[in-house]
């Protein structure tokens, strides 16, 4: 890997503070995976390049560094103490709020405390979490989205390419990934394989690396492994696995042959996407309308809540080719997740400056005009705009009543005789609302999930040629808390004439535990498995628009426990 190419991924824009006080220190994440702390894959690997968030660190931003990395840089000094031993972790970059450094694999597994030591003082003791390996794959959206992957073939034409949309992978290419966490070596030498098991699932399918070990870099590994055969779309998951701690989930292209990748139920064609490779950006509108079906909690033989509920939302926005692969359009995109694929995504429900990332996906948000219309069989329903998360979105108002036909039914969208001034005027196609996909007895018997048998789940009708998307979100108190949690999700698609899906342990394994509650005797689960059937996307144009898609779904919701 070119040390250009290396600089970029560790490189990133940060505020400067001025020296002269205390340095604190506020995170630690793998610099690459950017997995929270308390899911079941954090933790700072033996060995591995990891992030320190906090202030004061430095009072100028001092670069990339040249190996041999130093164990001290401008003056400044790491310590991290596990079981009664101290190690100094190397430095590859320091700015004013962050430290990018490599965690000695001589540090004890554990939990310990790390301190930064500058001119001002020594920071209070932060914990740090060490573990023998927990990978973090090199990705280019801040650890979702394509994975930066290169095609390590012979051949002359395509070597050492950067995998995209129309440079896709082709079964049988060796796919170089890249990334940190594998596990310690000796001395933290480069190029030396680790001696712990490493899976690599690619579309699910389980690949033993060709070679899986530490780069030309300190800190640095790298992953030769064969795209297994029987794979094609542009949303394809990648995703490493070390014992039984599982790395963050990207995606990568792959074409049944030639170079140019397809998903046959996304609209998004070859010219598109090679519009997007070459501009970097596209204008788009994407415009929903779904039936969510809940179950109702029971309680000493009375049931409450519960029911079918009838949302539209619609969302115009200028986004990256990075966005396109791991962002909020996925659903519609036929994208996320390519057939047979699988993503997984976290949040945690509260932040703090000091451990706050670079936004992973900062959208820039268009004018549609004031509404945003749906025309259905009972009439016209007015979508009006409002601002959420800094994001402008349409949305049906709150207590709408339901407006799609048990049955189905037949919708178009419009935004009115002038638009809006980044959109311009338009009226879309209609779109058929179909009667849903109903899960199987066997699945909704199913209350809790073990995560590490993986989980299989059966549906009955649905048209052939849509597809389903089985998801869950299991949520974990954090510390008790009442209102603080982390969640976890996870959306997997397969074709609807499949009529079964088997969710793979590698991705449950990324979930944490679900928190549950008592109520008079009776275990009540928040977190929830859910059952999607949406038809392909129906393109529309606008003016100023790149790419219109209008999608209509069910999803019917079960309550399960995540264990």
């Amino acid at each position: 890997m070119k040390f250009a190419a290396f600089t970029l991924a560790l490189a990133g824009i940060f505020a400067g503070n001025a020296l002269g006080q205390t340095p604190t220190v506020g995170g630690l994440l793998n610099n690459y995976s950017y997995t929270l702390p308390g899911l079941p894959n954090y933790g700072i690997a033996q060995g591995s390049i990891f992030v320190i968030y906090g202030t004061n660190f430095s009072a100028t931003q001092i670069g990339l560094q040249a190996p041999p990395l130093q164990t001290k840089l401008n003056g400044v000094t790491i310590a991290v103490t596990v079981n009664g031993t101290t190690t100094n972790p190397l430095f590859y970059y320091l700015y004013p709020t962050q430290i990018a450094a490599v965690l000695p694999s001589a540090t004890p597994v554990g939990t310990g405390t790390i301190t930064v030591t500058t001119s001002a003082g020594t920071s209070t003791a932060f914990p740090i979490q060490v573990v023998a390996s927990a990978f973090g794959l090199l990705t280019s959206n801040n650890g979702s989205g394509p994975a930066q992957g290169y095609d390590a073939n012979i051949d002359p034409n395509n070597q050492y390419t950067l995998f995209g949309f129309s440079a896709a992978a082709n079964p049988g290419d060796i796919l170089l990934l890249w990334g940190s966490g594998l596990g310690p070596v000796a001395n933290d030498a480069t190029g030396v394989a680790v001696s712990g098991t490493v899976t690599v699932y690619i579309g699910g399918i389980a690949v033993t690396p060709l070679y899986a070990g530490r780069s030309g870099f300190t800190g640095l590994d790298q992953i030769n492994v064969k795209v297994p055969s029987g794979l094609t779309g542009c949303y394809v998951s990648v995703v490493v696995q070390t014992g039984n701690i599982v790395s963050n989930f990207a995606t990568l292209p792959v074409a049944a042959s030639g170079r140019t990748c397809t998903d046959a139920d996304s609209p998004l064609t070859a010219s598109v996407l090679d519009q997007l490779t070459q501009t970097g950006s596209l204008n788009m509108g994407l415009i929903s309308v779904n039936q969510v079906t809940t179950p109702g909690i029971t309680v000493e033989g009375v049931t409450a809540g519960g029911g079918t509920t009838d949302v539209g939302v619609a969302s115009f926005e200028k986004i990256t080719s990075a966005q396109i692969g791991a962002g909020a359009f996925a659903a519609v995109l036929g994208g996320y997740s390519s057939i047979g694929s699988c993503f997984v995504d976290f949040f945690n429900t509260t932040s703090t400056s000091s451990t706050s990332l670079p936004l992973a996906f900062q959208f820039t948000s268009l004018n549609a005009g004031p509404d945003v219309n749906i025309v259905g069989p009972d009439g016209t329903l007015a979508m009006p705009l409002e601002t959420l998360s800094g994001i402008d979105t349409y949305t049906t108002p709150a207590g709408t009543a339901a407006f799609i036909p048990s049955s189905g039914g037949t919708f178009t969208f419009n935004n009115g005789s002038s638009g809006g001034p980044d959109i311009g005027a338009f009226t879309t196609p209609q779109i058929q609302v179909a009667a849903p996909v109903t899960w199987s007895s066997a699945t909704t018997s199913i209350s809790t999930v073990t995560r590490s048998n993986g989980l299989t789940v059966s549906w009955t009708g649905g048209a052939a040629g849509t597809h389903v998307d089985i998801t869950g979100i299991s949520l974990e108190a954090v510390n008790g808390s009442a209102t603080n949690y982390l969640a976890g999700f996870f959306s997997c698609r397969a074709a609807t004439e499949a009529g079964t899906f088997t969710v793979p342990p590698a991705v449950l394994l990324s979930l944490p535990p679900s928190t549950t509650i008592m109520e008079d005797g009776v275990t009540i689960s928040t977190s929830i498995l859910l059952l999607s059937n949406f038809a392909a996307p129906v393109s529309f144009t606008a003016p100023k628009l790149d790419v219109g898609l209008v999608e209509a779904g069910v999803e019917d919701i079960l309550f399960v426990a995540y264990q």
